[in-house]
């Protein structure tokens, strides 16, 4: 439809035709075509002008991200300018609404990042950064300051950041609660925001004479109180507060006691976090509304992730403590599941298994601890979890990485947890190796105090009269009278009298031990010398001696003569036991673990020596007894052969074991540090050969 200037336009031009044809007659004809060309053109020029507009609005519509919106082109009245006019002013304010839904949009973006900083944040600086982030320039504050309570040190500590064109200035000021005044204190008691429009009225307070923001342009500043998000009863009303002693139910309620004194920076109900504050500082709009509720809700963030960021490091601070403990112990740790899976493991546990953390989380407890070598433990371990009958200071063995078991005494007890059912077994062992050796030590200590009195009570009596009984015997045998049964018989006589006196002589080494002497030897010396002193036993009975010496042996340090002495009392031993044309064997090793009833101290090195023959073995009953005195089943043995050399290995700081069965021969094994033990010195000897 055409507007009212167009048909203005028309009737002026139809006017103009009208009066030209009567001063030009060929006009009278073309009036009427002139006419409606004009008119089409009008009415087209209309069109495209309808068209630019429409296609105006359909772009203006597509940057408000209204795709889909048909707008049709019969649209009445849109030929209209007023109308045309209400529509862009419509589109322009729909721009400026949706311009700010994007900038609150990136606002909201920005604020659900921060939150996510801060909940993620496992240090304060990080959480310190992520804040004066998003108020810088997440929403553009130039100047903004972030206050933490300190309770530990009962003070505010206040991180201040202004950001200039050319740098950003950051600065962190302690002050006490005697510094607080203004507004920001009574932010502070009512625990609420506040909008300050007139900075000279309501100051901030100056710390040490020094203002917050020296050199500011501010007009106002906003003061948002971090506090925490439980509400319970006043902090100042609880029963325990210190503030309350002396004073009656009604003084209190009329005198606010909160942040009354410095103690109250100390207390844990003290629902203050912190605050925080910006300014408008060196921009070009004052602070209004809008900024103090997006300054709360971010404050609300803010504070609730420093509860719960502070009850982290609490719960971390009790971790770190009881994990201090528990590395502390000087007993093993292990915890289980109830499969029998190793979840946690202490130092101690650690350095007796020799295992690393990583290695032994995840191992089964019946891998590690044991009844008896070879035997698995675990199935009393887990027993515990079911018949709740804890097991306390049970003997046990701890598999090392090296695969030496080390005794030990463990507990064994129920790990409950919060839902109040069973999680596992929890082990607590402790080394009984020292204490082993030491039970060792004062048996054989028992013994030759036992020993040490029957020598001291009747050797010197028995020496005497022997010494006179010899001189009798020999004075008689030489005598030509005496036939050959009675020089026979004196023989006899004297030969026992030597054994005798041989027996007192060894009791009185054993009774008085001189100190070793120590040197670098090699072990195929001393068994090659050892071998020499007994081979014409061995040549008699045709008997087949090999060694076997590990190459590269290292050096041991031991007195030579008794570590001799200990290899003919065995090598002659076992020469005695096998039968004509017999077998017996050396072999020396260096220990790496093999027989768990060892005990080797941590970074002690062992050799081992084992002698094993194929002779007629020992009766099962006879071996307990076979390294006690007197002891023998070998006619005319004294029985402290073995018990010497017992002795000999044992103040070595060595061991000595064997194994035997009757018909499959026997096996002995001698465990030598190959270094100087530390404590020590003083040996049982003999020059005793055999049992």
């Amino acid at each position: 439809m055409l507007r009212l200037h167009d048909f203005i336009w028309l009737s002026l031009f139809y006017t103009g035709m009208l009066v030209l044809s009567f001063f030009v007659p060929v006009w009278n004809w073309l009036t009427i075509p002139a006419g409606a060309l004009f008119t089409w053109l009008l009415i087209y020029h209309r069109k495209l002008d309808r068209k630019k507009k429409i296609n105006t609005i359909h772009k203006r519509l597509s940057n408000l991200r209204s795709e889909g919106l048909i707008v049709e082109e019969n649209i009445k009245g849109s030929h209209d300018d007023v109308f045309y006019r209400m529509i862009l002013t419509l589109l322009t304010d729909l721009e400026r609404s949706l311009f700010k839904l994007v900038e609150k949009n990136i606002q909201l973006l920005s604020l659900k990042e921060i939150g996510r900083s801060i909940i993620s944040s496992l240090d304060e600086k990080k959480l310190v950064d992520s804040v004066f982030e998003y108020l810088t320039q997440g929403i553009g504050y130039k100047e903004a300051a972030f206050i933490i309570l300190r309770k530990k040190k009962k003070c505010f500590q206040v991180i201040i950041s202004i950001e200039k064109s050319t740098r950003v200035i950051r600065r962190v000021i302690n002050f006490d609660l005697a510094d607080l005044d203004g507004a920001l204190y009574s932010s502070f008691i009512s625990g609420k925001a506040f909008l300050i429009k007139d900075v000279k009225m309501h100051k901030l307070p100056r710390i040490g004479g020094e203002e917050f923001f020296p050199g500011s342009t501010m007009s106002s500043y906003i003061c948002v109180p971090l506090m925490k998000s439980t509400d319970g009863k006043k902090c100042y009303k609880t029963e325990d507060c210190p503030l309350r002693q002396g004073r009656d139910e009604r003084s209190s309620e009329n005198n606010n006691l909160y942040l009354s004194s410095s103690e109250c920076l100390s207390c844990p109900e003290i629902p203050l976090l912190g605050a925080l504050i910006v300014t408008d500082g060196y921009r070009a709009a004052p602070l209004t509304n809008i900024d103090q509720v997006t300054l709360e809700t971010v404050g609300s963030l803010v504070g609730s992730n420093i509860e719960n960021w502070f009850l982290y490091q609490e719960l971390r601070q009790e971790e770190i403590f009881r994990e201090k403990v528990f590395e502390g112990m000087m007993h093993g740790l292990m915890v289980a599941d109830l499969q029998g899976n190793i979840t946690f493991t202490n130092r101690s546990a650690r350095e007796m298994c020799q295992i690393e953390e990583n290695e032994l989380l995840g191992m089964k407890i019946g891998e590690l601890i044991f009844s008896e070598p070879g035997k698995s433990v675990s199935a009393p371990i887990l027993r515990v979890l079911n018949d709740n009958n804890p097991i306390s200071f049970q003997s046990a063995y701890l598999k090392r990485l090296d695969g030496i078991h080390i005794p030990i005494r463990m507990s064994v007890s129920r790990l409950i947890g919060e839902d109040k059912k069973i999680q596992g077994p929890i082990v607590l062992f402790a080394d009984r190796s020292d204490i082993k050796r030491m039970e060792e030590e004062i048996r054989h200590l028992d013994r030759l105090a036992v020993l040490g009195r029957f020598t001291s009570a009747i050797a010197h009596e028995i020496r005497n009269p022997l010494t006179g009984i010899a001189a009798g015997i020999q004075y008689l045998n030489r005598s030509e009278k005496l036939t050959l049964e009675q020089r026979e018989s004196i023989s006899f006589i004297l030969n026992e009298v030597d054994r005798l006196n041989r027996i007192i002589t060894d009791l009185f080494k054993v009774a008085k031990p001189r100190d070793l002497l120590y040197q670098q030897v090699e072990l195929r010396t001393i068994i090659d010398r050892s071998f020499k002193s007994v081979s014409e036993i061995f040549s008699n009975k045709k008997i087949d001696f090999t060694s076997d010496i590990e190459d590269n042996l290292s050096l041991v340090e031991v007195d030579p003569d008794q570590v001799t002495q200990v290899m003919i009392n065995l090598l002659k031993n076992s020469a005695e036991a096998v039968d004509d044309k017999g077998k017996v064997e050396v072999e020396v090793r260096n220990y790496r673990g093999e027989d768990p009833d060892i005990i080797r101290e941590k970074e002690k090195d062992l050799i081992s020596i084992e002698i094993r023959d194929n002779g007629r073995g020992i009766d099962e009953k006879d071996m307990k007894n076979i390294f006690e005195p007197f002891f023998s089943k070998k006619k005319g043995g004294t029985g402290l052969g073995l018990f010497v050399t017992h002795s000999i290995v044992q103040h070595h700081q060595g061991k000595i074991t064997a194994w035997s069965e009757p018909h499959s021969g026997t096996r002995f094994k001698v465990y030598l540090p190959v270094n100087k033990p530390v404590k020590g010195g003083k040996i049982e000897a003999s020059s005793t050969s055999g049992g």
